[in-house]
């Protein structure tokens, strides 16, 4: 689900800010290899994702259930996620204005462009029933503190919060009886 969502993201960003007959400008991928070593291409967009968060606001917190005739299942609550992206360009030694073009362009998408739903985005995997993404700001501390656990140096980036990536497996369990009648008849032990 995870992959679905980004990969719907990076092919919308893509086909925004492409130059047609240039190579692919967005990517899904790591900034860095297991060497530290960046492995965006000069004029390249990735996206990476960075943190994945539970929606707590919205979270369910009764279990689903099925009826049929004086029979019930139960599942668990779907499980409703937040992704935190970061969107980085590698300027390399002489790109640097370019970088921040790319950069730009696709902040000015995702401001123009920050609901998608099946009835706008029919391409939308058919498990995701919308996502939203917003700004997400870090402080420099917090910042730094990003960009050392990802073993990198600094990149021109910006960071955003994907809404409500919905994990849910359907799985009901065993077929149970529904409890009809409820008394107090209490009896004595001894």
């Amino acid at each position: 689900m995870l992959n679905k969502a980004l990969n719907f993201l990076k092919d919308e960003l893509k086909n925004a800010i492409n130059v047609p007959g240039q190579p692919d400008s967005v990517i899904l991928c790591s900034i860095v290899n297991e060497k530290g070593e960046v492995i965006i291409e000069n004029g390249q967009v990735s996206f990476t994702l960075v943190n994945i968060e539970e929606e707590r606001f919205l979270k369910a917190q009764l279990q689903r259930e099925i009826r049929s005739g004086d029979q019930i299942q139960l599942a668990n609550p779907e499980i409703k996620l937040n992704l935190l992206i970061m969107l980085a360009t590698n300027p390399g030694d002489d790109n640097y204005t370019t970088a921040l073009d790319k950069l730009s362009q696709a902040i000015t998408f995702f401001q123009g462009t920050s609901f998608f739903d099946k009835i706008k985005f029919p391409v939308l995997a058919p498990e995701i029933e919308q996502l939203s993404i917003e700004l997400f700001s870090l402080t420099l501390e917090q910042q730094n503190q990003l960009w050392a656990s990802l073993g990198a140096k600094y990149l021109p980036s910006v960071i955003y919060k994907v809404r409500m990536v919905v994990i849910d497996q359907g799985l009901f369990g065993a077929k149970k009886p529904v409890i009809k009648v409820i008394d107090n008849n209490l009896e004595k032990i001894s």
